[in-house]
């Protein structure tokens, strides 16, 4: 009986002891949960944290699906030296030396086998927790990198830190670059990139990161980056047309470079639409080469020089003056205004002419005198604003891209202080206002849309994948800025400036086309110096039917020609007639009611889906046969052929005659680094289709 109360009190204290200990247990969780959880929690996030980390950047489309700007994944590697075991890295250390110094040198710094071990070892000494491996790494190197011994152990065993970050890249260099933008760390971006950052940067993430020392602010992700998928920004398709873009580039870079100009813009605008088609921007470097440096056409305002006069003889028809065969007195090209000599920009025996001819030879004296007589009273000073206004000509286009400039045009009650008897003779031809060319160019499209005011766009859709979020249409600002037979009269005028006048020597055989030239002289404020000049011509074509306005800008042209007629004129008619060609060719195809065979598109691959869309659409006889995502067609007897084609998942797909959309997205998909040169379809491929796909590196030629 004694027993068995010594063994049940045993067994009761032990319970209580277990009892007892239950309680501490529960009341510390309670404690470090409830009481201290504040303390504890920042205790803790002071080496780990959920930090947050932005999505993949959308990319920037072309018109036709062609990349403009896109964003590659690179890899920096980094080895936590005090992970490994003793054993592990003294068996590992020398193999790893070795491979690090074969390893590609574009990748990793390069050092001996020696170096290497070196260096290895001693960071295992100290320990170095952040010892640089290698940087900008792609996707094939890195896979080649952590084949190497340590690395290949993961960073529980090995130590290796990775890091994954973003590369922002654009395919065609150059073309279009300012436009396009830029995306740079603590500093504003710019152009599209910049005014539609919140839709391609898209939505944050968050990762948990851990902080390797208490010493330096380094985080790294507790998990590899390479095994988690990152967010992407939404897409941006444009209106640029890549080969439009590719002609007025190089037409525009011709120019620059044979007159030796400090820059020059061109803009390319669809007169019905208002979308803008290509736009180059580009200024003159230190090398004397020419890079797209500022965007000029939103950016910088200038006097605009004869360009202007446009403007002021359809003020004057709009006020009455629409007889163009009334007379205007020259004054052999030398008239005095408010005690100010005016002079032609080239001498001449002439006194009457009509407003015509004043027009077509660019008479500073003809178009002032006209502009003098009627506006400068003061109830007229007041109407010559209004008429501007009218034009659209003193407010900004309201196009995609940040940083346009207000028009600076002054009033005659508001800016009474800056205005002279001199303003109203010396605005009619382009001087005391200020305008950007995008802005004068946008005047000039509502002259050739009948009147009708556009606003500029750059942006048609936002996509996220397939899903379209957010569609432009084209904006009417103004419905007319003119009386249809006043516009009418207008558009005459600048024909007759081809036919007849200062552009006459650039007519084209090929296209017709209208406009105005200009010469403004930047530094007429300081008459000692030697004369510096801005070349342009706006204007439109074809000039029966208007497809496209143009402006093209040449700053200082240090050459022997510096007129608008013989700079810049020249630039419009070379884009004017390789743009015309290629629209023409395409719109013969697309418009034939009887598809003969030649006429028939020729082979091609690309997402099945499209193209019996447009077979559809356009109407061309086609027949369907084994329907996947992807397809092969080829024509025959008339019709397409569309065969749906199969894809294996480990071998490199056949992408010739797709689309660089297609091709891009299917090869990007299976892990494959694109490089794309050339436009167009994919005329060869630099991996042979059927080889085994690692993540390889694939060059597409396009044509």
């Amino acid at each position: 009986m004694d027993r068995k109360k010594e063994l049940l009190s045993r067994a009761y204290l032990v319970m209580a002891m277990f009892i007892l200990a239950s309680v501490v247990i529960l009341f510390k969780v309670f404690k470090v949960a409830f009481l201290e959880r504040e303390k504890w929690r920042q205790k803790g996030e002071v080496n780990v944290q959920w930090r947050v980390v932005d999505a993949d950047r959308g990319r920037i489309y072309a018109e036709e699906s062609q990349l403009l700007a896109t964003s590659l994944q690179f890899f920096e590697v980094r080895m936590d030296m005090s992970v490994a075991s003793d054993e592990l890295f003294e068996n590992s250390v020398d193999s790893l030396a070795l491979g690090l110094s074969q390893f590609d040198p574009n990748y990793i710094r390069t050092r001996s086998r020696k170096e290497w071990m070196t260096a290895l070892k001693q960071a295992r000494k100290r320990p170095d927790r952040y010892f640089f491996i290698a940087k900008g790494l792609d996707i094939e190197a890195f896979h080649q990198l952590k084949k190497l011994p340590l690395l290949r152990d993961d960073k529980y065993r090995g130590g290796i830190v990775v890091s994954r970050y973003g590369k922002r890249v654009k395919p065609y260099g150059e073309l279009a670059s300012r436009t396009i933008g830029v995306d740079r760390e603590n500093a504003d971006r710019i152009g599209l990139e910049g005014y539609f950052d919140k839709f391609l940067k898209g939505e944050t993430d968050q990762r948990l990161m851990k902080r390797l020392s208490a010493k330096e602010d380094i985080w790294v992700p507790v998990y590899d980056p390479s095994e988690n998928e990152i967010k992407r920004g939404d897409d941006i398709y444009t209106t640029i047309n890549v080969d439009m873009q590719d002609i007025v580039h190089h037409e525009l870079l011709k120019s620059l470079q044979q007159n030796q100009a400090e820059g020059g813009v061109a803009i390319l605008m669809e007169v019905k639409t208002g979308a803008v088609k290509a736009i180059s921007n580009l200024t003159r470097a230190s090398d004397s080469s020419y890079y797209e440096m500022y965007n000029h056409s939103v950016g910088r305002r200038t006097e605009p020089g004869s360009t202007m006069k446009l403007a002021t003889i359809l003020a004057a028809m709009e006020d009455g003056m629409t007889n163009l065969d009334s007379m205007v007195d020259l004054q052999m090209g030398e008239k005095m205004f408010a005690g100010k000599k005016m002079l032609d920009s080239e001498r001449h025996n002439k006194r009457l002419v009509s407003i015509s001819e004043a027009f077509e030879m660019s008479s500073n004296v003809g178009v002032a005198s006209i502009a003098n007589s009627l506006y400068q009273s003061e109830q007229g000073r007041l109407q010559w604003i209004h008429r501007l206004r009218q034009f659209g000509l003193n407010e900004p286009t309201g196009i995609d891209i940040a940083g346009e400039e207000r028009p600076e045009i002054k009033h005659p009650v508001k800016d009474k202080d800056e205005w002279y008897g001199t303003t109203i003779p010396w605005m009619a031809h382009g001087y005391e206002l200020t305008l950007t060319p995008l802005q004068l160019l946008n005047f000039y499209n509502a002259v050739a849309n009948d009147g009708k005011l556009m606003k500029p766009y750059l942006v048609s859709e936002i996509r996220n994948g397939d899903l379209v979020k957010k569609s432009f249409e084209p904006v009417v600002l103004k419905s007319s800025i003119a009386k249809a037979e006043n516009v009418a009269r207008a558009r005459e005028l600048m024909e007759g400036v081809v036919l007849r006048g200062t552009a006459s020597q650039v007519q084209s055989p090929y296209v017709t086309f209208a406009g105005k030239t200009g010469t403004t002289r930047t530094n007429y404020t300081r008459p000692n110096e030697k004369p510096l000049y801005n070349a342009s011509f706006c204007g439109y074509f074809p000039a029966d039917k208007p497809m496209y306005s143009l402006i093209v800008v040449v700053y200082e042209p240090g050459g022997v020609h510096t007129y608008g007629g013989t700079v810049a004129a020249p630039v419009f008619r070379g884009i004017a007639e390789k743009v015309y060609k290629q629209k023409t060719n395409q719109v013969r195809i697309l418009n034939s009611e009887d598809i003969a065979a030649e006429a028939v598109p020729g082979k091609a691959n690309g997402f099945y889906k499209d193209f019996t869309a447009i077979f559809d659409y356009l109407e061309i006889p086609h027949e369907e046969s084994s329907p996947k995502t992807w397809a092969h067609v080829y024509p025959s007897n008339k019709k397409m052929n569309v065969e749906g084609s199969s894809l294996r998942k480990a071998e490199v797909p056949d992408v010739r005659g797709m689309g660089a959309r297609d091709a891009v997205f299917l090869l990007e998909n299976m892990g494959l680094k694109v490089n794309l040169q050339g436009v167009g379809k994919v005329r060869s491929q630099s991996v042979a289709p059927g080889v085994r796909s690692r993540g390889q590196r694939i060059v597409l030629n396009l044509q």
